[in-house]
């Protein structure tokens, strides 16, 4: 049950930094690692059973508790350049058309589905383009944590416990218990990785555990089984670096605020699986603003989006153009990679193809 606060004085209080590694679920490449890490603990690991997800959408809560900021909320996304659709057709003359795809990395029935007009644009294509390949393999990503352990543990014997206060740490020893994650083993990890967990609902987690898929996996799983061309954008080692590279203290106060937003961060989570189901996705990353005052000019909020959407686009926008080039493409990354003046509808658009919304 939610705290009598109001829901702008909850998400004021703690929203600026939480809302950002929210956000970033939506580019959530890493969720593989974090069932990898629960897997590792083995027998150490409390089994956990919570319900299936449930959540409230904010959205409504917004309209009763303060329509003056969802109207700004709604003014500001609707500046948002493509932010209305979440599958594209490619198109240009002489060119088979390719297609685009914008995932949530959930295990989500509603979300993790290919049918439809999808369905058919997936079997006439010749090459399927993820994010990451490696990522999406439970024994490379593990082999990844090995590889990559200065971006994702610490090593040289601190942990979390060096870096936060006792409050926190309660709250992180209930949050990762909660997702059959020991103490012990959350307190080694950098504080991105362990922020990414604990922001993702101990619902969320077990259902991924359990064997039900995330869409990127599923379009990469049928690509493996229909012997398509399957491509990865980036590699692991970009993917960790672009989270890395943000500061650290950035990063642990994402987790202090993530953690005081307890259940709320389950209502959060529905709210952007609704935009995602509604093709609203223009609308998230405002919400990540809105929530507080702050952070409309939060240096924070540039430097996350610059460094995890706006240069990532330009990457994978460029090393998706040689495959457009050949056409019957089928191309599927996290859904904040697709609108804005930056993102790979404008890209490809920019690239002289014409890339319309399909219904």
């Amino acid at each position: 049950m939610h705290s009598q606060l109001s829901l702008t004085e909850l998400l004021d209080r703690h929203a600026e930094r939480a809302m950002l590694a929210l956000a970033g679920l939506m580019m959530a490449f890493f969720l593989t690692f974090l069932l990898v890490l629960a897997q590792a603990a083995g027998a150490h690991a409390q089994e956990v059973t919570p319900e299936s997800c449930g959540g409230d959408n904010l959205i409504a809560r917004y309209a009763a508790e303060d329509p003056e900021k969802l109207a700004k909320l709604e003014a500001e996304a609707s500046q948002e350049a493509n932010g209305k659709a979440i599958f594209w057709k490619i198109e240009k003359d002489g060119v088979e058309p390719s297609f685009l795809l914008g995932t949530m990395h959930m295990a989500d029935s509603r979300i993790a589905r290919l049918d439809g007009a999808r369905g058919e644009a997936f079997d006439a294509s010749q090459t399927v383009i993820v994010e990451n390949i490696e990522a999406l393999d439970p024994a490379q990503a593990s082999t990844a944590m090995l590889q990559f352990k200065d971006m994702t543990l610490y090593t040289d014997g601190s942990t979390l416990a060096d870096r936060l206060d006792e409050d926190s740490l309660d709250l992180l020893r209930q949050a990762v218990e909660e997702r059959g994650v020991p103490f012990a083993m959350a307190q080694v990890m950098r504080p991105w990785l362990v922020a990414t967990m604990v922001a993702l609902p101990a619902c969320e987690l077990a259902e991924k555990r359990s064997g039900k898929p995330v869409l990127d996996g599923l379009i990469a799983s049928r690509a493996k089984a229909e012997s398509k061309n399957l491509v990865g954008l980036e590699t692991i080692g970009e993917q960790f670096g672009a989270m890395a590279a943000l500061p650290e203290d950035f990063h642990l106060e994402a987790l202090k605020e993530t953690l005081k937003l307890g259940n709320v961060a389950e209502d959060v989570m529905e709210t952007m699986k609704q935009l995602y189901l509604d093709g609203d996705i223009g609308m998230i990353l405002p919400l990540t603003k809105a929530v507080s005052p702050k952070s409309a000019s939060s240096a924070d909020y540039e430097d996350f989006k610059d460094r995890l959407i706006t240069t990532r686009n330009r990457n994978m926008a460029e090393r998706a153009l040689a495959h457009l080039e050949k056409g019957n493409a089928f191309i599927a990354v996290g859904a904040l990679h697709l609108p804005g003046e930056t993102g790979l509808v404008a890209a490809f658009r920019n690239a002289g193809y014409t890339v319309s919304p399909v219904e």
